[in-house]
């Protein structure tokens, strides 16, 4: 049942982040979409390496969600002449 809900889930969020025009909001729903990847990696498949295999995908996800905060972070920062 798990793994039926977090289907429903990433496939909403990845018709949103098809249908948003802001950046920062498309960012958030790719950030949902790997953090959401790596659970059902887990969930499918009931083993030990895919485990490793997902807590991988999951650290690497969060690494890159905190790159892509901190750019956005020094984004806001920058003066933009037009």
């Amino acid at each position: 049942m798990y793994i039926e809900i977090i289907g429903v889930i990433l496939i909403f969020v990845s018709l949103r982040a098809l249908i948003t025009k802001n950046r920062v909001e498309r960012l958030l729903y790719l950030n949902v979409i790997g953090f959401g990847v790596s659970a059902l990696i887990a969930l499918i498949i009931n083993t030990p390496f895919a485990l490793i295999v997902a807590a991988a995908f999951f650290i690497c996800s969060t690494i890159s969600a905190n790159a892509i905060a901190y750019t956005l972070n020094r984004l806001e920062d920058e003066i933009l002449l037009d």
